[in-house]
Formats: structure tokens, C-alpha cells, sequence
């Protein structure tokens, strides 16, 4: 049986990866990236030798697209970044994702604020109403 690893060592890790690559965002990243780009989140498996790096990116669909070119072109960079900052034994390979879970926030705000104005609208009316009768 494949040893499963300590889950706990593996959300650690993945912690301290994203806060790597944040700060090769903020300090190595040379040429502007498209939009806004934030580390959302990593995945890894319990042998540490891959990341799933999840990036939020507001801006059009283009800003994403690109904003995941140049991250994924510049992967070796950043997990160059990563082994001398965290001295693992093994630097994992990088795989970069748009999280769309940011969107589906938003989008959810969005409408539960629309339904609250549709029934702050609606409010004034009925009350305006019972004041006639």
C-alpha cells in the first residue's frame, strides 16, 4: 500500500508554497501581469513532488489567459524561487490553474445583493399601502 503521507505536513507545505509564489509575484515577476493575480490556493500530493497552483485573476478573460501563459512560461523560474527559499528536498513542478471560485463569489454577491435592493424596492410600497387604508 502507497504511503499516504501526514496530511497536516501536506497543508503546511502547500501553505508555504502559495506564500512563496506570492512573493515572487510581488517581488520577481519583472514585466506587469495582466489584471490582478493572487495565489488562490495549492494542491499537492503527499509526495510533495507536484503543485496545482491556483491563481485568481480579476480582469477580462483575457487577462486570464495570458496571466496563465506568462505564469506557466516562467514556472521553472518560480520553482527555482521556491527551492532556495524553502531548501526542500524536492522542488515541486509546477502546473498553474484559474481558480473560478472567486468568480462564483462574486457572481453569488452579486445576485443576493440584487435580490435584497429587488426587495428593499418592493418594501416601501406595501407599507406606503397600509398607510392609505
Amino acid at each position: 500500500m502507497k504511503n499516504m503521507g501526514d496530511g497536516r505536513r501536506v497543508a503546511r507545505v502547500e501553505r508555504e508554497i502559495q506564500a512563496t509564489i506570492a512573493q515572487f509575484l510581488i517581488r520577481g515577476f519583472k514585466s506587469p501581469l495582466p489584471g490582478l493575480v493572487t495565489v488562490a490556493s495549492v494542491k499537492m500530493p503527499a509526495d510533495l513532488r507536484a503543485a496545482k497552483v491556483y491563481v485568481s485573476v480579476l480582469g477580462s478573460d483575457k487577462d486570464q489567459e495570458l496571466a496563465l501563459e506568462l505564469l506557466q512560461e516562467r514556472a521553472f523560474e518560480i520553482q527555482n524561487f521556491i527551492g532556495k527559499e524553502l531548501k526542500m528536498r524536492y522542488c515541486p513542478k509546477l502546473t498553474f490553474y484559474v481558480d473560478h471560485a472567486t468568480e462564483q463569489v462574486l457572481k453569488v454577491e452579486r445576485i443576493l445583493s440584487d435580490l435584497e435592493l429587488e426587495r428593499k424596492s418592493k418594501e416601501p410600497k406595501e407599507d406606503s399601502e397600509s398607510d392609505d387604508e
